[in-house]
């Protein structure tokens, strides 16, 4: 069983379990890293972590078990049951991935430059999100622009999207 400093009992971690690393290092940019469970081999267990690297830990090593939600990632990250930074890194990067690059967190419209064109902007797409509600349909760009028009349009005010990237995205 987990105890509360964080380690871990090698006997109740089971093949195919997902795990949250905690780093070694105390540095202020380091989170925790998700892993899923290889094997196990007397007290260590071996993983393969986000980054496709396989290691072995040992009880010592701090981890934390995986809420179900950031196993496969979520449209809305406030669904998620790991609500911190290494679970929101995490849901990106496995969005990401699939090239979902677009991911709620409430109203809010979270973007990840895919660094290559996707059909993801066509009539049909605009089409699709008219007249729709915000979570109808997966995240994207003109749920955003719909909805602040059809706001705009029921209520007689001014509507306002901000729209923020780093530099040189």
């Amino acid at each position: 069983m987990w105890t509360e400093e964080g380690t871990y009992n090698p006997s109740t971690l089971f093949q195919g379990d997902y795990i949250w690393i905690e780093p070694v290092s105390g540095r202020e940019f380091d989170v925790a890293i998700g892993a899923r469970v290889i094997s196990a081999e007397g007290r260590r267990i071996q993983v393969k972590d986000d980054d496709e690297q396989e290691q072995w830990l040992t009880p010592e090593r701090r981890i934390k078990a995986m809420h179900a939600t950031s196993v496969q990632g979520v449209e809305d990250m406030i669904s998620l049951g790991d609500l911190h930074e290494a679970g929101i890194l995490r849901n990106l990067l496995i969005r990401y991935n699939e090239n979902l690059i677009y991911t709620y967190t409430g109203s809010i419209l979270v973007a990840v430059n895919p660094y290559q064109i996707l059909p993801i902007y066509t009539a049909e797409q605009i089409k699709l999100y008219k007249d729709r509600k915000i979570g109808e349909l997966p995240p994207h760009i003109f749920a955003i622009g719909d909805n602040s028009y059809t706001h705009m349009k029921r209520y007689g005010q001014d509507q306002c999207i901000v729209i923020r990237s780093e530099q040189g995205s």
